[in-house]
């Protein structure tokens, strides 16, 4: 642990460059628009993929049958 005169700071808490960009959203992050047509046809809202795969974050924030394209 590092002391700067009050502060301290503990190294071992200290994160990544790889874990802030995860953090941030990723290197192929895109903004999703989702959608569900069961049992009617509406739209659950956008939200960040961090991996890009909207289908499949759709389906995990929407519900199963849930599909959604990068805008």
């Amino acid at each position: 642990m590092k002391k700067l005169n009050k502060l301290c700071i503990n190294t071992e808490k200290l994160m990544k460059n790889d874990e802030l960009i995860t953090l941030k959203g990723g290197y192929s992050a895109c903004t999703c628009l989702c959608a569900t047509s069961y049992p009617d046809y509406h739209y659950c809202g956008y939200f960040v993929a961090p991996d890009g795969d909207c289908n499949s974050w759709c389906n995990e924030v929407c519900g199963p049958g849930a599909w959604g394209e990068c805008q």
